[in-house]
């Protein structure tokens, strides 16, 4: 009996993790998304919130961010017990604690547009994930450019 549960704990601790790989209709591969681009990981409310996506070492919010986040304003803000984790993600280059730094950047990037668009503040937490949470594990610009991202997690509804 403790031979076989030592090999399941060993088995347990080596299973690979899902990657939550999708292929489209365009045979194009995604990890962690859902049709809509929205996260596939997270809260209540699943696919309610869509994320955005920042460029290389960058926390500035392009012109179709700022389109995503006001859909998600006025969803947020049309639900009135909504509460939402915005999530700051990086690439894998750059140190860990600079990935972290930047993460958070991002997260209070989307925040701040939030709030400026009429969300109110208490209803708004963030955390930086740095790049411990990337949707496509691979190296290559394809990759990073996935993971360089704000995702939303409804923490109530």
């Amino acid at each position: 009996v403790g031979l076989a549960f030592a090999a399941m704990a060993f088995t347990s601790g080596c299973a690979k993790k899902n990657s939550g790989a999708v292929t489209g209709a365009d045979g194009n591969v995604t990890y962690g998304t859902t049709a809509d681009g929205s996260s596939d990981t997270g809260g209540i409310g699943l696919g309610t919130l869509s994320r955005v996506h920042f460029g290389y070492d960058s926390s500035t919010l392009a012109a179709d961010d700022r389109d995503t986040l006001e859909k998600n304003a006025k969803t947020i803000k049309g639900n009135k017990k909504m509460r939402v984790l915005v999530e700051g993600h990086c690439d894998e280059r750059g140190s860990n604690e600079y990935n972290i730094a930047l993460g958070e950047r991002r997260a209070r990037a989307v925040m701040d547009y939030l709030v400026s668009l009429g969300v109110q503040r208490s209803r708004l937490e963030m955390k930086s994930w740095g790049e411990e949470r990337p949707l496509n594990p691979q190296s290559s610009e394809t990759a990073w450019s996935a993971n360089r991202r704000a995702e939303f997690v409804v923490l109530a509804k």
